[in-house]
């Protein structure tokens, strides 16, 4: 985990480097598969959430998709000030988020669900094994279906002499097949 501090003049440091870094560095960092943690230096506080929503609008609105950033934030509040099990359960199920959550993280999640009144700590094994089960079926359903469509271009290919093939089909069935190969794989 890479630990940035964050100055009294609101500008990030990387110590490891010695350098100021912006939030669109931090971006990169995410987008990389690196784990932050963000730390005021005057207080000590942990400010990761705080930094993490900036970048997050900086990043966003630097697309200038402002539609998407305002519905993606919106929505995250709404469902964020009902079931936050339930919330993090549907991002675990999309696969969002679900090539970078280990076990220690997904526990470390549960506890502080456990200690925020979201789930019971009698509730956490059954919870995770659910989860899990779900992650499970959802990969199975994935895996024969790149079957289905393996088999399928297969047969594509051994009836060419009849009927043409045109090459950019089947380059785009074949990317369809890989991206959910990837998809599989993130499960």
């Amino acid at each position: 985990m890479k630990v940035l501090k964050r100055y009294a003049n609101r500008r990030l440091y990387d110590p490891e480097t010695s350098k100021t870094i912006t939030l669109e560095d931090v971006a990169e960092m995410i987008i990389a598969g690196e784990e932050i943690k963000v730390i005021d230096n005057m207080s000590g506080q942990d400010i990761t959430p705080k930094i993490l929503g900036q970048t997050f609008l900086k990043v966003s609105l630097g697309q200038r998709n402002e539609e998407f950033s305002n519905y993606m934030l919106s929505a995250l509040i709404r469902e964020t000030g009902k079931n936050i099990s339930a919330l993090f359960g549907r991002l675990v199920l999309g696969g969002i988020g679900l090539a970078y959550l280990t076990k220690e993280k997904m526990d470390r999640i549960l506890q502080s669900m456990v200690a925020l009144g979201e789930l019971r700590l009698e509730e956490v094994k059954s919870y995770r094994e659910d989860l899990l089960t779900h992650l499970a079926q959802r990969a199975s359903e994935n895996s024969e279906q790149i079957q289905e469509d393996l088999k399928k271009v297969g047969r594509e290919l051994e009836e060419g002499g009849e009927k043409e093939l045109a090459v950019e089909d089947l380059s785009e069935k074949i990317r369809k097949i890989a991206e959910r190969v990837k998809e599989t794989e993130s499960l």
